[in-house]
């Protein structure tokens, strides 16, 4: 009778903990399969959700399809001028499998004037869906003074304490790439040379996609956890996110409402999220605080609050 009270009890709790969660973003663990990162993506075999917004898992794969035209930033961000750099931060779809040794990743976004036009971020919390709060709660911000792309990605994006990410990892160009640790220290690299940090790949695929290899060496193993992850995209100038201004230029996008003079301000360079309504996006990126100072301070930067995806991952066999 005992065991028959504890059984019962379990499904009551499982089915109100996977209601509480969300049916649109299923985390049910799955197991995932061996991805070739090589400039084709044609071993991501998973159908993608019919609806926007919407997550499923097919084929080994978790794809989520994120809201077309909504990479308007708080809401009025627009692109530069120069018709080069006049589109290509609209995510369309994020898909994560994985393997025995690596992650991989895959981000779609609108096609590009030209290839190193976007950014892309995925931030990995990989404790706080149990309430953890250790980790990086500014994304790997990186010292303004060196803007460097080895330092930091320069978002200017801060998450909730229990959103606070292990890892932080910037994409750019067709095959660039670098992982930050919680304490913001580059601990991997991929430039395509002699001197990238073995296993960790970055390929694209007709300049819109970009796939990606992490090995668990780097950023642990995900087999039997839940993770959750922020993904974002913006504009790169120089291997970093491009400014946005409050006043567009042929270089830079505008709709900020920080009004100073000086390029760098508080608000985020980033054009599109996922995991959230349109509304619920356009708040975790207007947090921002203007005070008219020129002066980058994570105080005054915009919190992250529902823009994140939950995934499960089946245990090792």
């Amino acid at each position: 009778m005992n065991v028959l009270k504890i059984v019962f009890l379990l499904i009551i709790i499982n089915c109100f903990f996977t209601s509480f969660v969300s049916a649109e973003f299923p985390i049910k663990p799955f197991a995932g399969h061996r991805i070739m990162v090589d400039n084709n993506i044609g071993d991501w075999v998973g159908l993608p959700p019919v609806e926007e917004n919407k997550a499923v898992i097919d084929k080994g794969e978790y794809i989520y399809r994120d809201f077309k035209g909504d990479d308007v930033g708080p809401g009025k961000y627009t692109y530069p001028l120069n018709i080069k750099v006049s589109k290509g931060a609209d995510i369309r779809e994020f898909r994560i499998t994985y393997d025995n040794k690596r992650i991989y990743f895959l981000i779609k976004t609108s096609r590009p004037n030209e290839w190193w036009a976007p950014y892309r971020l995925i931030a990995i919390d990989k404790d706080g869906y149990f309430g953890g709060k250790r980790g990086m709660r500014v994304l790997a911000q990186g010292d303004i003074d060196e803007l460097d792309s080895y330092n930091g990605c320069y978002a200017e994006l801060r998450v909730a304490p229990e959103l606070a990410c292990e890892y932080v990892i910037g994409i750019s160009s067709t095959y660039k790439g670098r992982i930050w640790d919680s304490h913001g220290r580059l601990i991997a690299k991929c430039d395509g040379n002699e001197n990238d940090t073995p296993g960790f790949k970055v390929a694209d695929a007709n300049w819109y996609a970009i796939e990606i290899a992490v090995p668990f060496s780097i950023i642990g193993d995900p087999r039997g956890k839940t993770w959750r992850f922020i993904v974002a995209a913006g504009l790169q100038d120089k291997d970093i996110l491009r400014e946005i201004y409050a006043k567009g230029d042929e270089w830079h996008g505008g709709g900020s409402r920080d009004k100073t003079t000086f390029e760098d301000g508080p608000d985020p360079d980033v054009y599109d999220l996922i995991g959230a309504t349109k509304e619920e996006q356009k708040r975790d990126l207007g947090g921002y605080k203007v005070t008219g100072e020129q002066i980058i301070d994570p105080k005054y930067f915009t919190v992250i609050r529902k823009s994140f995806i939950t995934v499960s991952f089946c245990g090792k066999k």
